[in-house]
């Protein structure tokens, strides 16, 4: 009888052990997968090697993109604008850094800052939405301007690797941004965006804003032409983009004293070599 008992007690703890792991399993299997950081264009993207872009930000993950809350406010009265963006100073002597994950330098820090502060002077800084190359120096220009004018860090921001490819392309830049934006306003439902801060790379980022702009619009470093729509009876960005009738009202830039050497691209910044990088 008592050998049948300690059967029985060893049958039913191996029953509910049983049970206890089979629970187990269903809810490691139910455990939602963490989600990666890509763009738009399915990219991978690396996270920056120094000061990213900061998570207090608010940021979420959706779809495939990096989806920071929309900032609130913006009137469906107000005119169409765009800054186009350049990043800011970048050079390192690490030769075995790839061209994507420079950092920005003490200076180019410095001058990201600046260019926030002349940007919120000329009441600029408060875009509705920021689309901005995956690259390091472009996030962490990004995160230096978020430091310095909080309200920037409501902007809906996407993290995008085709803004760094399509940079280094003859002509191609204007208008991957023409259908980048309209292409997400609409998918994404932003009806309240009206203005558009786009943050690249030369050489396309001086190639679009002198499209954009119908005249010859030079960017260094940590410059950002202010665009605004022009023509009439746009009520999309769609309709504005096929007017093209944009007016530049100016070139926002730093007001620092340049670096003694500004680091354009691995192959000296006159696009020669194999593979020219954006600068």
């Amino acid at each position: 009888e008592k050998m049948a008992l300690v059967s029985t007690r060893c049958t039913s703890e191996m029953a509910q052990a049983s049970t206890i792991g089979f629970r187990l399993e269903r809810s490691l299997s139910r455990a939602p997968a963490r989600v990666g950081s890509r763009d738009t264009s399915s990219a991978r993207l690396r996270a920056p090697a120094r000061r990213p872009v900061p998570r207090s930000l608010g940021g979420e993950k959706r779809g495939n993109a990096v989806r920071i809350s929309a900032s609130a406010g913006a009137s469906e009265s107000s005119p169409f604008r765009m800054i186009v963006l350049r990043h800011s100073d970048s050079c390192t002597q690490d030769a075995d850094l790839r061209d994507h994950d420079r950092p920005l330098t003490s200076w180019g820090r410095t001058a990201a800052a600046k260019l926030c502060s002349e940007l919120v002077a000329k009441g600029w800084a408060e875009p509705d939405l920021v689309l901005c190359s995956a690259s390091t120096r472009s996030r962490e220009t990004l995160g230096e301007m978020v430091r310095t004018h909080a309200p920037l860090g409501k902007a809906e921001t996407h993290f995008m690797g085709s803004l760094y490819a399509f940079a280094a392309m003859d002509g191609l830049t204007a208008d991957h941004l023409r259908e980048t934006v309209a292409g997400l306003v609409e998918r994404d439902g932003l009806g309240h965006v009206r203005t558009v801060m786009v943050i690249g790379h030369n050489k396309g980022w001086e190639e679009a804003a002198t499209d954009f702009a119908g005249q010859t619009v030079k960017l260094r470093v940590a410059n950002a032409a202010l665009l605004e729509f022009a023509g009439e009876g746009a009520g999309t960005w769609a309709e504005a983009f096929d007017q093209n009738a944009w007016r530049l009202t100016g070139v926002a830039k730093h007001g620092l004293r340049e670096p003694e050497k500004e680091c354009e691209t691995e192959f000296g910044g006159d696009g020669d070599g194999p593979m020219p990088m954006p600068a």
